[in-house]
């Protein structure tokens, strides 16, 4: 669900928009940079994965470990992190139906 919310329009769209006005010759450094961000916390999934073999997501793992209250925050936050990615989307999406 995660994935579905981030690779959309809006991840495309904005991060050309990005480039091209603040980035300049600079943004494959901050592409590489993301990479690593984002090759680390795949790790750590893998880890938390290898720890506590059933599915779920940060929620499960946070449970596991931290217990209920801050699983509890974890999962609201992980609903306002879908919340503000599927909006992202959508602005990406008007973009294309103002061009349309």
């Amino acid at each position: 669900m995660g994935i579905g919310a981030i690779i959309g329009a809006g991840i495309f769209v904005l991060t050309g928009q990005a480039a091209a006005q603040y980035a300049g010759p600079a943004i494959v450094i901050s592409f590489v940079i993301s990479g690593l961000a984002c090759a680390f916390a795949g790790l750590c999934y893998a880890e938390f994965a290898a720890m506590i073999p059933i599915a779920g997501s940060a929620y499960t793992y946070a449970y596991a470990t931290l217990g209920e209250f801050l699983a509890w925050i974890i999962g609201w936050d992980l609903i306002l992190e879908y919340l503000f990615a599927a909006s992202t989307v959508s602005v990406g999406w008007s973009g294309y139906m103002v061009s349309f």
